[in-house]
């Protein structure tokens, strides 16, 4: 194995002795002027693969090196990222958490160049797969269950505009039982598919003279008939033939106090 002199840069660094380390690739160990000494892996003079650098206040960073800067820090496995360990990307992005033979699985955080956090939660073979929590650059945060990098499962998602939906969903889509509850105070309960209102359910208006509709929809619009409860004197069921249609009926009374 050829090693750098570690003496090499401690004093004036010549154009002659500059170019020889441009040049270098292989394995290496190299003591900078400021103290600090790497081992490992270079290319064309920097850390470039496996290695390790021991700071001059006694700091060591273990991990895979490119261009000269530490990309992965931590637990390695055949040259391969495995166990505990942090890794930075070309676009800022830094992920801490798990890995195996090279990929992030199990618990893992990935944070944004800013340093805000994106995802924490479940990794399996370099997929968010599992229990987690995702924040959107829009400001949506869902917390739930993910298959295939996709919302699939039970999950919560709170919206920037502060709607929230917590309930069943399917390939990244609402899709299943349940709620949905609006800022303005509107509250559904029932069946979705594919991000739509859709199938039997209830809808809980917080304004108005009507206060709920029971019955059917397809594709986010009512369908067929609709019990909706109104606020009338004679406290009665109204009855909807269609979205604008009303026909009043006694059928039966309803314990609804008038507004």
């Amino acid at each position: 194995m050829n090693f750098f002199n570690p003496r090499f840069l401690d004093g004036p660094i010549s154009e002659d002795k500059s170019s020889r380390i441009k040049e270098y690739s292989g394995e290496g160990e190299i003591k900078y002027k400021n103290g600090n000494v790497y081992k490992g892996a270079f290319r064309n003079g920097e850390p470039q693969g496996i290695g390790n650098m021991t700071y001059n206040d006694g700091r060591v960073q273990e991990g895979i090196w490119k261009n000269g800067k530490i990309k992965y820090e931590g637990e390695l496995r055949n040259g391969k990222p495995h166990g505990r360990g942090k890794k930075t990307y070309s676009d800022g992005h830094v992920y801490e958490g798990e890995w195996k033979n090279g990929m992030r699985h199990g618990q893992g955080t990935i944070k944004r160049p800013d340093g805000s956090v994106r995802y924490d939660g479940a990794y399996k073979e370099d997929i968010r797969d599992g229990h987690g929590t995702y924040r959107y650059k829009n400001g949506d945060v869902y917390t739930g269950e993910w298959r295939a990098n996709k919302r699939h499962g039970y999950g919560v998602m709170t919206y920037a505009t502060l709607d929230t939906y917590d309930g069943e969903w399917k390939k990244n889509c609402k899709d299943g039982k349940g709620t949905m509850r609006y800022i303005n105070g509107d509250v559904y309960t029932g069946n979705f598919s594919k991000d739509k209102i859709h199938g039997k359910g209830t809808y809980e208006y917080a304004a108005g003279d009507v206060l709920k509709s029971i019955g059917e929809w397809k594709d986010g619009k009512k369908i067929g008939f609709f019990d909706d409860i109104v606020r009338v004197r004679k406290q009665v069921y109204y009855d909807y033939d269609d979205d604008t249609t009303p026909r009043r009926t006694k059928r039966r009374k309803v314990s609804v106090s008038p507004s």
